[in-house]
């Protein structure tokens, strides 16, 4: 079979490259990366095979791996009639996208553009030659909802908090909408929030820290610290539902053949807010905060201090409304008979990868 994909620079595309590569099964990869800076497409790709907590079995079968792969940049990626042949097992995993949880209503057309205009694009260019596109949306694309979630979002009424969300469930809706007209096979796989490697051959690596590292990074070395006193919204009954990034890629690379239509790749039982947030502080060295337990979002913080009005024009802005969300949990039955999530605390898991991107300065890896 070969494997179109997409995103393969980014945080989860990377790792699904990875463990794709090592099936015997995929006989060719057809890449899309693009030129970025002084970094030519190939170059960016040797730096994600080439790098340190690359697999042992990349790193020991390179030149085999190379021959096949091609790497294209956006315009000739769109010409598969160049390169794909439609009577062939072709699935194309989709695991690009733009993450901005922004609500500036300026944001909202850049969003629709990349999440669901360019998957439409792609979708209608290369379904004469697919047996199967899946898509890597996010599990929180039906937005704020309480109670347990099961893997089809869409017999539910979303409610979003930002375009980011609404932009991966309306793609979701438009590929699953075309699924019988196109004759093409649709999944829909949903990480949650992505958190360093579980595994122990490059354990709490990631490529890109987001989100919940994003909380860490902001008071690590940030000199406003020392003279401002935080307070920050959470409601303490919410929860991270946060996910080893090499999981979710083995999950990836064990169903994208499978007749799974809608799959949430979710941690089985989320962290509290409040431990969770202790964690990422002590594991920075900030202690001089307190939770403010307010469930109503529409509330301002009066008379901030520096550090505070910092916070919530920035990160703040957009992860508040998560930490004050609703409580929720997912149904994980199906999953866990795919792939057992490894035991292990999180609490522990939330500060060791907290641990892991200070070491690395919170630099990205490529």
């Amino acid at each position: 079979m070969n494997i179109i994909l997409t995103g393969v620079t980014g945080t989860l595309g990377s790792q699904v490259l990875y463990e794709l590569l090592k099936q015997p099964s995929c006989k060719r990869f057809f890449l899309l990366i693009r030129n970025k800076e002084n970094l030519k497409s190939k170059e960016r790709l040797m730096r994600i095979l080439n790098h340190p907590k690359a697999p042992a079995f990349i790193q020991n079968n390179l030149p085999a791996i190379l021959s096949k792969i091609q790497v294209f940049d956006s315009c000739t990626f769109a010409l598969p009639k160049s390169y794909l042949n439609p009577t062939e097992n072709n699935y194309f995993i989709h695991s690009a996208g733009c993450v901005n949880l922004s609500t500036a209503t300026a944001q909202r057309a850049l969003l629709f553009e990349e999440n669901l205009e360019h998957t439409k694009r792609l979708f209608k260019t290369f379904t004469p030659y697919l047996k199967k596109f899946t898509y890597i949306s996010t599990a929180f694309s039906i937005g704020e909802r309480g109670g347990l979630l099961d893997n089809n979002y869409h017999n539910k009424k979303p409610s979003y908090r930002n375009h980011y969300e609404a932009s991966k469930y309306a793609t979701e809706r438009f590929l699953l909408s075309h699924e019988k007209t196109s004759g093409v096979k649709i999944q829909i796989l949903r990480p949650s929030i992505l958190g360093g490697n579980i595994y122990k051959t490059s354990q709490y690596f990631i490529s890109n820290y987001m989100v919940y590292y994003l909380i860490g990074r902001f008071f690590y070395k940030n000199p406003l610290v020392q003279q401002n006193f935080m307070r920050l919204f959470a409601n303490p009954k919410s929860a991270l539902n946060v996910v080893p990034v090499d999981y979710v890629a083995q999950v990836i690379a064990k169903v994208y053949t499978k007749d799974i239509a809608q799959l949430n790749i979710v941690q089985a039982k989320s962290i509290d807010v409040l431990p969770g947030l202790k964690r990422i502080f002590e594991a920075v060295g900030f202690n001089k905060y307190c939770i403010l337990n307010v469930t109503n979002q529409s509330y301002v913080l009066q008379a901030k201090n520096k550090l505070e009005e910092l916070y919530y024009n920035t990160i703040g802005l957009h992860l508040t409304k998560y930490l004050m969300a609703t409580p929720f949990e997912f149904d994980t039955t199906l999953l866990q008979s795919i792939l057992p999530l490894p035991e292990y605390n999180l609490e522990e898991y939330i500060t060791d990868t907290i641990d892991y991107a200070k070491r690395n300065n919170f630099k990205s890896a490529w």
